[in-house]
């Protein structure tokens, strides 16, 4: 009998939702080690005391610049991931529907 249930979860799930999960997930950590980088933290250093040249100045705005860019790359990353799972979703609903 507990064949028979293992039988049936596995083909469940279409063949490729595990492997979409699997990247989402990927995409997720990859968004996150992003965000937790040491690069992130110079951010948060005050360039405003002792940068007063326009070259310091021009150096601020392309770090604010930058870090902003990661930022949009790590949710981008996000959101990738979730369109990936609701992808998965629906392939598994689309599977288990010609299943039935």
């Amino acid at each position: 009998m507990q064949a028979e249930v293992t039988v049936q979860t596995q083909s469940s799930h279409h063949p490729y939702s595990g492997p979409l999960r699997q990247r989402a997930g990927h995409l997720r950590r990859l968004a996150t080690s992003i965000e937790r980088s040491l690069v992130m933290m110079l951010g948060d250093a005050d360039h405003t005391d002792g940068w007063d040249t326009t070259r310091a100045q021009l150096c601020g705005r392309m770090l604010d610049r930058n870090l902003h860019q990661l930022h949009q790359a790590a949710d981008d990353l996000r959101e990738t991931a979730v369109r990936f799972c609701q992808r998965a979703d629906e392939l598994d609903l689309a599977h288990r529907s010609r299943a039935a």
